[in-house]
C-alpha cells in the first residue's frame, strides 16, 4: 500500500486529483490501523463502513477502496440493489458489495437495503458501505453488524503533498498554511488541476482557490444601524465564537442559530455579513431557491447538504439562509406536491440538528414574517432566537446615510434627510445616495444636501392641492387615533409618495399591550381611522383604504376574523375552538362559505368605524392641525403630532 510519486490503483495511474487524495487519505487511515489492515487482508467475507469527510467524497473513495485493499477481488452491482435478504448469489468473480450513500436519493435511510446486507454476507461477499453520515444514511444492519468503522480525516498536509506527488511525479516544494486546509473540498482539487503537471504551480494555483473562500467581510457590527438587539446579540456571539476558537468554551455553550424577520430592505442579508466580518470567520450563503436550481429532488437535497458540508468544513462558520420561510409550513401543506414539500423541511431539520450535527457552523436564517415558520425549525439546538429587524427610526437613518454617503456631504446636518426618510429601509438609504451620486454627476457639480433630499422625495406625479390634503386627512387619522389612544407609540406620519402608496403611518409595535378584546378593538380604530377622517371632513370617501392584501380594509378584516377564528376572543360557543390564522389568500374563500362569518365580523369593523368617526369629530381641530403640517411638511414625528393634538384640544 505504498503512496505517494507514481501511485497508482492496479495497473492505472491516478489522474483525478479527488481520487488521487482519496488514495492518501484512505492510505493513512489504513495505516494508522494495523489491526484493520491484517482483518482486510484475511480472505473472509466482513462487514465494513467508511465514514468519508462530505458527500462529494463517496464516489470517488468507492473506486479507490477495491483498487488499494482488495486489488485481487472483484466489486459486484451495489447492495442497493439486491432485493431479497437470502439466497442471492454473486457473479462468479465478485467478492464483495457497495452502498455508496450520500444522502441524496430518497432511499438513503437506514431502513432501507437492510436484505442486501444479510444476502451479501450469506453468499460469502463482503460489504463496505461509504457515507459521510453513516448512522444516517446507511442500512441500519449494516452498522449493527459492521466488522470495522474506518474515518477518513479532512485532507491534512500530508495527504495533500502526497497526493499532488502521485499527480505530477513531484512533491511540492511549499505546501499551504495549516489554516487552509480545513477549507478543501473535492471541488476545489479539481478545479485547481490544468494538465501541465506542475506542482507548485498546482499547489499555488489551490492556495488562490482557498484564501478567496476564506476572505472575510469587511463589514462589521458597529456599522449597523436601528438594528440594536441583532447587534447585541451578533456582538456576544463574536466573543462566544473566539472563546470556542480558541478552546476555551464548548460548542455547547454557544448560540447555534437565530431567526431574523422584518421588512424587506432592513438589512438582514448585509446584517449576516457584518456578523461574519465581525466573527472574523467565512460567511456561507444559500436558499431554498438556490438549491431548487440544481433540479429534481435528489438535486435539491444534494445541493443543500453541499452547503452545509461547506460550512462544516470551513467551521467556524457562518451560513446564511435567506427567504427561509420558503420553505413552508408541513401542517399546511395541501397541494400535490405536499409530499415532495415535507421531504424538504425534513431535510432541512436534518442538517441543522442530524446525526453529524454542525459544530461551529452558526445558522442565520431570515424572513419577512416569522409566522410563515415551520415550528419544528425554531426549536431548541435549531433557530432558537428569533429578533425582529424594524424599520429604522430617525437617528438610525441619519447613520445609515452617513455610512453610504463617506466623505460626501460631510458638514451637511443630515437630519432633514433622517425625518423625510421615516419609514424607509437601509436598502432605500443606499439607493438614495446613489441617486444622489448621480444627479452631481450629471451636473458636472459637486453634490448637495438638495440632491439627497429630491432623491428622498422621488419621482412624483404632480398632485393637485385637493388630492394633497385628502392623503394628508386621511394619514392624520391614522394618527390621530394612535397620538390619543397610544401615546407614544406613534413614530411618524406622512404623505411622502413611494412606489407602492401615497403615505402612511409607522408606530412602534412594542408599547402594544396584551392582545385582549380591548386591544384589538383599538387596533381596528386605528386601521379604519384614514377612512372614518376621510368621511368626516369630506363627506364621502376614497378607494385609499381599500386594495391589496395590505390595504386598511384588508388588514382590518384579517384582524377581525383572527379576534374570532385563533384569538379565542369569539364570544359564542365556538370560543374555545382554534380554526388557524386567516392567511391573505384564503380569507376571501373563508368568508364567502361562511355567511354567518361574514355577518359578525361586518358587525365588528362598523362597530369600530363608528368608534375611529367619533373619535375624530371630537379632536376635529388637531385632526386639521396636523393634516395642514402633512401638507407643509410630507413628513412629521410621532411627538410633534402628540404634542399638536393635545394643544389643539386645549
Amino acid at each position: 500500500m505504498e503512496a505517494g510519486a507514481g501511485a497508482a490503483v492496479g495497473d492505472e495511474m491516478l489522474n483525478d486529483p479527488a481520487e488521487a487524495a482519496a488514495f492518501e487519505l484512505l492510505h493513512q487511515a489504513l495505516e494508522a490501523a494495523p489491526g484493520l489492515k491484517e482483518m482486510l487482508a484475511v480472505d473472509e467475507p466482513v462487514a465494513v463502513i467508511v465514514e468519508v469527510p462530505g458527500s462529494a467524497w463517496v464516489a470517488p473513495v468507492a473506486r479507490i477502496w477495491g483498487g488499494l485493499v482488495w486489488p485481487n477481488r472483484t466489486e459486484d452491482d451495489n447492495g442497493d440493489a439486491i432485493r431479497r435478504s437470502f439466497g442471492w448469489e454473486p457473479l462468479e468473480t465478485s467478492s464483495w458489495v457497495a452502498y455508496r450513500r450520500d444522502g441524496t436519493q430518497t432511499h438513503h435511510t437506514p431502513n432501507c437495503g437492510n436484505e442486501g446486507v444479510s444476502a451479501a454476507l450469506g453468499a460469502g461477499c463482503s460489504v463496505v458501505g461509504f457515507s459521510p453520515s453513516p448512522e444516517r444514511y446507511l442500512p441500519q444492519d449494516l452498522i449493527r453488524v459492521a466488522d470495522a468503522h474506518v474515518t477518513l480525516p479532512q485532507i491534512n498536509a500530508e495527504a495533500l503533498a502526497r497526493s499532488v506527488s502521485a499527480l505530477t511525479g513531484h512533491l511540492p516544494s511549499a505546501g499551504l498554511p495549516d489554516r487552509l486546509h480545513r477549507l478543501i473540498t473535492l471541488e476545489d482539487l479539481r478545479l485547481a488541476w490544468r494538465p501541465d503537471r506542475n506542482s507548485d504551480v498546482y499547489v499555488a494555483r489551490l492556495r488562490r482557490l482557498l484564501e478567496r473562500k476564506e476572505r472575510v467581510s469587511p463589514l462589521a457590527l458597529d456599522q449597523m444601524h436601528g438594528m440594536e438587539e441583532a447587534v447585541a446579540w451578533g456582538t456576544a456571539l463574536a466573543r462566544d465564537l473566539e472563546d470556542y476558537r480558541r478552546g476555551r468554551l464548548p460548542w455547547s455553550a454557544v448560540d447555534h442559530g437565530v431567526l431574523l424577520f422584518g421588512p424587506p430592505g432592513t438589512g438582514k442579508t448585509t446584517f449576516a455579513r457584518a456578523l461574519a466580518g465581525t466573527c472574523g470567520v467565512p460567511l456561507i450563503c444559500g436558499s431554498l431557491y438556490q438549491w431548487q436550481a440544481a433540479g429534481h429532488l435528489g438535486d435539491l437535497l444534494k445541493a443543500m447538504r453541499a452547503t452545509f458540508n461547506e460550512a462544516r468544513a470551513m467551521a467556524p462558520s457562518i451560513l446564511f439562509i435567506d427567504e427561509i420561510d420558503s420553505f413552508g409550513v408541513r401542517a399546511a401543506f395541501k397541494h400535490e406536491y405536499r409530499d415532495y414539500s415535507i421531504q424538504v423541511v425534513n431535510a432541512l431539520l436534518e442538517e441543522l440538528d442530524g446525526v453529524r450535527g454542525r459544530e461551529g457552523a452558526v445558522v442565520v436564517g431570515a424572513c419577512n414574517t416569522a409566522d410563515r415558520m415551520d415550528p419544528a425549525i425554531l426549536r431548541s439546538g435549531r433557530l432558537d432566537r428569533t429578533i425582529h429587524v424594524p424599520r429604522p427610526g430617525k437617528e438610525a437613518l441619519a447613520e445609515i446615510l452617513r455610512h453610504h454617503l463617506g466623505g460626501d456631504l460631510p458638514d451637511v446636518d443630515l437630519a432633514a434627510a433622517a425625518l423625510l426618510a421615516l419609514g424607509s429601509t437601509g436598502a432605500d438609504c443606499e439607493r438614495w445616495v446613489r441617486g444622489a451620486r448621480r444627479r452631481a454627476r450629471h451636473g458636472s457639480r459637486a453634490m448637495t444636501g438638495d440632491d439627497l433630499l429630491e432623491e428622498i422625495r422621488g419621482t412624483r406625479h404632480a398632485r393637485s392641492t385637493e388630492e394633497a390634503y385628502r392623503y394628508a386627512i386621511h394619514e392624520a387619522g391614522h394618527a390621530l387615533v394612535l397620538a390619543v389612544e397610544r401615546p407614544g407609540a406613534l413614530v411618524i406620519a406622512s404623505i411622502r409618495e413611494t412606489s407602492d402608496s401615497q403615505g402612511g403611518v409607522v408606530s412602534d409595535g412594542r408599547l402594544r399591550g396584551p392582545v385582549t378584546r380591548k386591544e384589538i378593538a383599538g387596533e381596528l380604530r386605528m386601521m379604519l381611522a384614514g377612512r372614518a377622517a376621510e368621511e368626516v371632513v369630506f363627506g364621502d370617501v376614497s378607494a385609499g383604504a381599500g386594495g391589496s392584501e395590505d390595504s386598511d380594509l384588508a388588514r382590518a378584516t384579517a384582524l377581525a376574523v383572527s379576534a374570532l377564528h385563533a384569538y379565542g376572543l369569539d364570544d359564542g360557543e365556538d370560543g374555545l375552538l382554534w380554526r388557524g390564522m386567516p392567511t391573505p389568500d384564503a380569507l376571501a374563500a373563508m368568508l364567502a362559505v361562511r355567511p354567518d362569518l361574514g355577518k359578525r365580523i361586518t358587525v365588528i369593523l362598523a362597530t369600530a368605524y363608528a368608534e375611529a368617526k367619533d373619535l375624530i369629530v371630537r379632536h376635529r381641530p388637531g385632526l386639521d392641525a396636523v393634516a395642514q403640517l402633512l401638507v407643509e411638511r410630507e413628513t412629521v414625528g410621532g411627538k410633534e403630532i402628540e404634542a399638536l393634538v393635545s394643544s389643539a384640544q386645549a
